[in-house]
């Protein structure tokens, strides 16, 4: 197949941007032809407000890029990953003009919330998800604590649901989980445009046999990936076995000078900044837990995968579809989203329960194997395609003068 992939890429970067390289290798590694289309939020920095708003709700350069590309290539299909802020769903619209099947991967919740998340001041949030104009999440500031960048992203989306429902423009949606999937559906998306595909992790690193005596965050540090929560497990009396624990932080975010700060106050804190993806699956491969603190419905969250395919277990907050990841005892313990005491708790039993450590190890590995690999996610892609392919109306033949 000839297939186009159009991303945005984030100016931090994270699991997104990793997918979307995966799965351009996964389609290369098996005979497709693949074609990009690429937005850099570093270009932001050269946009002024009037500009940058206008890109997002409708960018006529994506357009025209996208139907020189249309002319050069002629893809089978269009796979969106992330379109906001420059691609902007007009790519949508080119598309069709062209009969062009479209694919959007839903790695977030930005169809329905200004801020993509589901969440406001520490608690999962819903009141934009059926509105046309998101009002409360402009009141709040959800994007950025801006209330004007908040307001661009919410008429972003009220213009995709009232031009001619850009939404309806997609052949097939592919939701990580099935959680997020019923999150979807609850939005207007038609579940029979819904797959739950899960990510994958590739290359295969081989169970790491080195595991050392340390725990590993991987993450973007915001504050719903529980970034509080997990610094304060680490702030603990000298009594508490956690504190001969050493933690190891690794990623780039709106809280990374707090977690510096308490790093250099903390000698069992160390702070990597952000790595290469080899460096953090040598970081994952060498820990003896992986712990993943989220507090918001979290869609998927790559790194627990990532820790899998290593043999690492994974100690993991209950938050959105991470109960379909982890399951208690068998590939990692889970805790209460929030909850320092019990993070502390869950920890300790990995370091103090070999047992327990040796049977979540194996069980880990044991559900890369059988969900989380690259052949098996082909097949998912695949299907997922010719789904969208055979639901769209016949292509026309078009003369290009």
């Amino acid at each position: 197949m000839r297939i186009l992939q159009c991303h945005n890429f984030y100016r931090f970067p994270g699991g997104e941007d990793q997918v979307f390289h995966d799965e351009s290798w996964l389609l290369k590694n098996h005979g497709h032809e693949v074609f990009h289309y690429l937005r850099d939020n570093r270009d932001i920095d050269n946009m002024s407000r009037i500009d940058l708003a206008k890109a997002t709700i409708w960018n006529r350069k994506t357009v025209s890029d996208l139907e020189a590309l249309i002319h050069e290539v002629s893809p089978e299909l269009i796979h969106f990953h992330n379109t906001f802020p420059l691609i902007s769903t007009s790519a949508y619209h080119t598309a069709k003009r062209y009969h062009i099947p479209i694919v959007q991967t839903l790695h977030n919740y930005r169809v329905m919330c200004p801020s993509a998340t589901l969440f406001r001041k520490g608690k999962e949030c819903h009141s934009c998800v059926n509105s046309t104009f998101a009002i409360p999440g402009i009141i709040h500031k959800c994007y950025r604590s801006d209330r004007k960048a908040t307001a661009v992203a919410a008429t972003a989306n009220a213009f995709q649901r009232a031009i001619k429902k850009s939404l309806h423009l997609v052949d097939r949606f592919i939701a990580l989980s099935e959680t997020s999937r019923q999150q979807f559906k609850l939005a207007g998306i038609p579940g029979s445009k819904l797959i739950v595909k899960p990510n994958f992790v590739r290359p295969d690193p081989e169970v790491g046999t080195a595991k050392g005596n340390h725990v590993v965050f991987v993450g973007r540090l915001t504050e719903e990936k529980g970034i509080d929560s997990l610094l304060e497990a680490w702030q603990a009396e000298p009594a508490n076995p956690i504190s001969n624990i050493p933690l190891r932080i690794v990623g780039q975010g709106p809280l990374e000078d707090k977690v510096r700060h308490i790093a250099s106050q903390n000698q069992n804190i160390s702070y990597l900044g952000q790595l290469k993806h080899n460096e953090v699956m040598d970081q994952i491969s060498q820990s003896q837990v992986l712990v993943f603190p989220s507090i918001w419905p979290e869609p998927f969250g790559r790194s627990m995968i990532e820790a899998f395919a290593t043999g690492t277990p994974v100690v993991a907050s209950t938050a959105g579809s991470i109960p379909e990841i982890v399951q208690h005892e068998v590939n990692g313990l889970h805790f209460t989203p929030g909850n320092a005491k019990d993070l502390q708790h869950q920890v300790v039993r990995m370091f103090t329960e070999p047992d327990l450590h040796a049977k979540t190890s194996i069980g880990a590995r044991t559900s890369y194997e059988q969900r989380y690999t690259a052949d098996a996610n082909h097949d998912v892609l695949m299907r997922t395609y010719v789904e969208a392919i055979e639901s769209n109306p016949p292509k026309l033949e078009i003369c290009f003068a």
